[in-house]
């Protein structure tokens, strides 16, 4: 612990003025049964303006970062470096020392997003883990948000205040605490495939001058990470409630039903090169909405979306025949429309296709459920409600 704290003292940066700072990092890529690796952190200074990140040009093993995290006695750095421990395989150095990095920039970072960071981790730190009480099985006693963090940092070169990957870590955990092994494997590489996917759709943004996914706050960056829809309470295979096969309180997800509730990043990218071929992106977040849903919904038009209430009509999905409804399925749905031209289900379905095409272009979104009684009985609608950069509210259509 002192040779920790003199390395802390020794390599990071004694600064009084805010820092600017542009960064690279290289990074040998280290598997996870090594225990160290050669990580060098060079900074180029802006004009004018002084400051460093973390100067560390090193072999250095795992203890060592932990280390740099517990010699500043502060939280989150203490719990984090407790809960990095804890996993059940933190031994690749690379991914540790991008988290180290990553949290203690965002501690003396001037950018806007740095407080950002700071805040991430430590809902991380409070919610990651899973309590037992909530469950009939085992879950994992090691933090599941962090571990699908650590899974990014082991395969991904994390940016400065990467918000981004700590939003994927937070909206992903949570599959990791009650789907089985299958479902691990499967998080594992659906969110590095998810980080490289959305960096490539802010990528297209920033070339088109649209708004950038990369500039959201956190809570839109969390909700464009959720893939899941409304899978919580409604489909074939929710997560909970009557209707479902896997009440996650007391069986684990299976890979199907985890493949069924999540829009995959094969289908976004069809979904945003649709979109671009549709000429549905515009500039104004608002406009590109109201195109998706005039297309499919609101136009009066039912040739795009055949709208089915009854539980008879029954659909061929993925080997299983189900009510053509509450399907939740915008994998199936999107094929279905592809190849028959238009897509089929209630209102939960709709809302969960045009979810799923407003993420393909970086557009938050969330499941938007409505009830009122009418009589004896509870009537409902379910729609999409989105991020809207530039108004910096969250809204849903008008219709």
């Amino acid at each position: 612990m002192v040779a920790a704290g003199l390395g802390y003292w020794m390599f990071a940066p004694k600064i009084s003025s805010p820092l600017v700072t542009r960064t690279t990092q290289q990074t040998s890529r280290a598997t996870s049964s090594q225990s160290t690796a050669s990580t060098r952190i060079s900074s180029t200074t802006l004009t004018s303006e002084t400051g460093l990140w973390i100067n560390v040009s090193a072999t250095q093993p795992v203890s060592y970062y932990l280390g740099l995290l517990e010699s500043t006695g502060a939280e989150p750095h203490v719990s984090l470096a407790r809960e990095l421990r804890e996993l059940p395989d933190s031994s690749n150095a690379t991914a540790v020392a991008q988290i180290v990095y990553l949290a203690l920039n965002a501690t003396i970072s001037s950018r806007p997003s740095g407080p950002e960071v700071k805040e991430a981790l430590e809902l991380i730190i409070r919610g990651g883990t899973p309590s037992r009480s909530d469950f009939s099985y085992a879950v994992p006693s090691y933090n599941t948000e962090l571990e699908v963090l650590y899974w990014l940092a082991s395969s991904t070169r994390f940016k400065r205040d990467d918000i981004l990957a700590l939003a994927i870590a937070m909206s992903n955990g949570f599959w990791v605490t009650v789907g089985d092994d299958q479902v691990r494997n499967a998080v594992k590489n659906d969110t590095s495939s998810l980080l490289a996917f959305l960096r490539e759709t802010d990528a297209h943004q920033e070339s088109m001058g649209y708004f950038r996914l990369e500039d959201l706050p956190l809570e839109a960056k969390i909700a464009l990470a959720w893939t899941g829809g409304d899978t919580g309470t409604h489909g074939s295979h929710a997560i909970t409630g009557p209707q479902t096969k896997h009440d996650c309180k007391r069986v684990k997800l299976d890979l199907t039903g985890y493949r069924w509730d999540n829009v995959n990043v094969e289908t976004l990218r069809q979904m945003r090169d649709h979109m671009k071929q549709k000429g549905w992106i515009t500039k104004n977040i608002d406009q590109t909405v109201a195109n998706v849903e005039e297309y499919f919904f609101f136009s009066g038009k039912p040739q795009h979306y055949k709208f089915n209430q009854s539980w008879d009509v029954k659909v061929q999905v993925g080997g299983e025949t189900v009510p053509a409804r509450n399907m939740n399925n915008a994998n199936f749905n999107f094929r279905y429309y592809l190849e028959h031209g238009y897509a089929i289900g209630v209102c939960e379905d709709e809302m969960t296709l045009v979810s799923g095409f407003l993420k393909s272009w970086g557009i938050a979104t969330l499941p938007q459920l409505s009830y009122w009684k009418e009589g004896d009985w509870y009537s409902g609608h379910t729609y999409t409600m989105y991020f809207d950069a530039a108004s910096k509210s969250w809204k849903c259509y008008p219709s």
